[in-house]
């Protein structure tokens, strides 16, 4: 199987975990902010990390790596805000429950991550000097 497919497919099955988990957090404990549209802020994650894993598997030095986890990191800041400023704008009426469930899932994201990042690192071909 492709290496792309694998990872979408890995990508999908743990945004759909983090969903069930932040769904439940969310409807337990606030459910005031459980809306119609809720279910964008997955979508749009899922989305992102399918497209971001498409440019990161070619190989990369340690040098190439951290650029690119620090360009990542930057878009996914910018697409992010853009995303919510879009989201909000038309769903007007709830914009506390789409910022508050974008955090949720922000954080509950930064976990796998983190943790591809380091497995990355480690893993990443040694560059000749």
């Amino acid at each position: 199987m492709n290496k792309f497919i694998k990872t979408s497919l890995v990508i999908t099955a743990v945004i759909a975990l983090i969903a069930v988990v932040a769904e439940a957090f969310i409807i337990m404990l606030f459910p005031q902010y459980t809306f119609k549209g809720h279910l964008f802020v997955p979508l749009y994650f899922l989305l992102f990390y399918v497209v971001t894993s498409f440019f990161v598997h070619r190989p990369m030095n340690a040098g190439e790596f951290t650029r690119f986890l620090i360009g990542f990191k930057a878009v996914k800041m910018f697409v992010s805000m853009l995303f919510i400023t879009t989201l909000a704008f038309f769903m007007r009426q709830h914009v506390v429950a789409i910022v508050f469930n974008f955090i949720v899932y922000y954080l509950l994201l930064l976990v796998p991550e983190c943790m591809y990042s380091i497995y990355a690192k480690k893993h990443i071909k040694k560059s000749k000097r």
